[in-house]
C-alpha cells in the first residue's frame, strides 16, 4: 500500500531543467550544453558520457542530477543514486539534489538515504508539503511510525484537504493503534478521493479493530473489487472470517494477504494465531517466526534511521543552486 501512496507523489527533481545558455570560456556550460543536446537528438549514451566528463572535470552537482535524472529513466537506480550522493557532498543545500535524492531513495526502497534528505529539506524548506509528506512515507517504510506520524501531520497542517496525505496518515494510525483517529483520517480522505483501494482496504482495517465487523467486511469486498492484490482488504476477511470462528476461510483470507504484501508483519502474526485454533502448531510456530524476523528487521530499520546523521544541510539554511 505505501508503494501506491509513493507512486502517486514521485518525480524526479529537476526533470526539465536545461543548463544556462554558456558564456564565453565558459567550459562547464558548454560541455553541458552539448550534453543537452545529445539529449534532446535522443543520443542518451552520448549525453550520459558529457554529463560524467563535466561532473569529473568541474566537480559539478548540475552535471552529476542530470546524469541522474538520465540514469533514473533508464532503470539505473543504483547509478542514479550513486551520483545524487556524490552531488550531495558537492552541493549540500542544494534543494534540487536532495528532492531528487529522496525520491530515487524512496523508488528503491532506501529509507535510510531517502529520510536523509528530507528530513534535511524539511528543515531547509519548512513550509513545503510535499516535503514532509515524503519524509513521512520514508519513515513508515522503514517502521518508524511514530516519527512518520509527526511528518504526516505537519503536512496535513501546511496543505489540508490532501487525500494521499490524509490516507498515509490514516496507515500510521492504524499500525500504532490508533484506530478512531485512523478512521477520521481516512473518512476525510475518502470524501476527497472517493475510489481509491489502499484509503477503502485502510479505512475497512480501522472499522475491523473497532469491532465494525459488517462495515469493515462491505469495505473490504470494495476494495478488492477495484484492486484484487490489495493486501490489507484480504486481512480485514480474514479477521471477520477469524471472528466468526470460521478459522479454515480465515487461514486462507490471511495467506492472501501474506502473499500480496510479503514484507509486512501483520498477516504472519495472524497466521500464527489461525493456525493455532486450527491445531497445526507447526505451521503457527513457522508464521510466528517469520513474524519475529520482520520485526527484527523493522526494528534495525528504525535503529539505522534514528541513529544515521544528516550534517549536510543545516536547520534553516538557505536552499543552494547547483553548479
Amino acid at each position: 500500500m505505501i508503494d501506491v501512496l509513493l507512486a502517486a507523489a514521485l518525480t524526479l527533481a529537476a526533470a526539465d531543467r536545461q543548463p544556462p545558455s554558456p558564456a564565453p570560456g565558459d567550459d562547464r556550460a558548454v560541455l553541458l550544453e552539448k550534453a543537452a543536446a545529445a539529449m534532446e537528438a535522443g543520443r542518451r549514451d552520448v549525453a550520459g558520457r558529457l554529463y560524467q566528463e563535466a561532473a569529473e572535470r568541474f566537480q559539478s552537482a548540475g552535471a552529476l542530477l542530470q546524469l541522474a535524472r538520465l540514469q533514473s529513466t533508464e532503470g539505473d537506480v543504483q547509478g542514479a543514486l550513486s551520483s545524487l550522493l556524490t552531488a550531495r557532498t558537492l552541493a549540500p543545500n542544494s534543494e534540487e539534489v536532495l528532492s531528487a535524492l529522496g525520491q530515487v531513495a524512496l523508488a528503491a526502497r532506501m529509507p535510510v538515504p531517502a529520510a536523509g534528505a528530507l528530513d534535511a529539506l524539511t528543515r531547509m524548506c519548512p513550509d513545503v508539503a510535499q516535503y514532509h509528506y515524503l519524509l513521512g512515507v520514508a519513515l513508515m517504510t522503514a517502521g518508524d511510525m511514530v516519527r512518520a506520524t509527526e511528518a504526516l501531520q505537519a503536512a496535513d497542517r501546511l496543505e489540508p484537504g490532501r487525500a494521499l496525505t490524509l490516507t498515509a496518515l490514516g496507515l500510521a494510525y492504524n499500525s500504532r493503534k490508533q484506530f478512531a483517529d485512523a478512521k477520521a483520517a481516512l473518512t476525510r480522505s475518502l470524501e476527497l478521493d472517493p475510489d481509491s483501494p489502499p484509503a477503502i482496504a485502510a479505512l475497512a482495517e480501522s472499522e475491523a479493530s473497532l469491532g465494525e465487523f459488517a462495515a469493515a467486511e462491505r469495505d473490504a469486498r470494495r476494495a478488492l473489487a477495484a484492486s484484487p492484490d490489495e493486501a490489507t482488504a484480504h486481512l480485514v476477511l480474514g479477521l471477520v472470517r477469524f471472528e466468526e470462528g470460521k478459522y479454515a476461510e480465515a487461514r486462507d483470507a490471511f495467506g492472501r494477504a501474506a502473499a500480496a504484501d510479503p514484507r509486512s508483519a501483520k498477516a504472519d502474526y495472524q497466521l500464527s494465531l489461525v493456525h493455532a485454533r486450527l491445531g497445526d502448531q507447526a505451521a503457527a510456530e513457522r508464521s510466528l517466526e517469520s513474524y519475529r524476523r520482520k520485526l527484527a528487521q523493522i526494528d534495525e530499520n528504525v535503529k539505522a534511521m534514528r541513529a544515521a546523521t544528516f550534517p549536510a544541510a543545516k536547520p534553516g539554511g538557505a536552499p543552494q543552486s547547483r553548479r
